[in-house]
């Protein structure tokens, strides 16, 4: 089941503002959210597949040699529908194999330098069917997920399923309204048959 609002709730959606940030604390943060190169909040005619692009920021100090990731979906689905950044404790600093050789081989970001600001991008599905669909994020580390940075999307990389599955973990509900960072608004279904 989707949680999703309707037209009346719109008001009470959380998407970024410009010049907001989504933080999870210790973790990652995240800023200029653009949905089909828009703005954090779009309305659209039927559901189906959306770009979504955003910058992260993931500083982690507290991560050790963890490999970790950043996840988005919508609210109130029981798996992340995309995983778009996969690396160490900061992110930038170029691409690089993680765990090579074993089953958990995957392409990632280990900065040793400061984090760096990098720009993700992934599609994402919205149902169609009438209502507000709030697009959240959270962190995971799931030994593997894809790098979205455009030097990763230049390299076919498989979706990861064990990473969509931590959009529940430690979380029942999924991520919370204070991990929103973009909104949907399905005013119309699609008359495609």
């Amino acid at each position: 089941m989707i949680d999703k609002t309707s037209h009346s709730d719109v008001h009470r959606t959380t998407a970024l503002t410009p010049g907001t940030e989504m933080v999870e604390p210790s973790r990652f943060r995240i800023r200029d959210v653009k949905i089909d190169d828009q703005g954090a909040v779009v309305t659209v005619q039927g559901g189906g597949s959306h770009q979504l692009s955003f910058d992260v920021l993931h500083d982690c100090p507290g991560c050790g040699n963890a490999v970790n990731q950043v996840i988005v979906g919508l609210a109130g689905q029981d798996r992340a529908q995309a995983s778009v950044w996969n690396g160490k404790q900061r992110s930038g600093g170029g691409l690089k194999v993680v765990n090579a050789g074993t089953h958990v081989e995957a392409l990632a970001e280990d900065n040793p330098g400061p984090a760096q600001w990098v720009n993700v991008s992934c599609d994402l599905v919205v149902p169609d069917e009438l209502g507000v669909y709030s697009i959240r994020a959270r962190y995971a580390q799931a030994y593997q997920g894809r790098l979205m940075t455009t030097e990763g999307r230049a390299i076919q990389q498989p979706e990861y399923q064990d990473v969509l599955g931590w959009w529940k973990v430690d979380r029942p509900e999924g991520p919370g309204p204070e991990s929103a960072i973009g909104t949907i608004i399905v005013e119309a279904t699609s008359d495609r048959r």
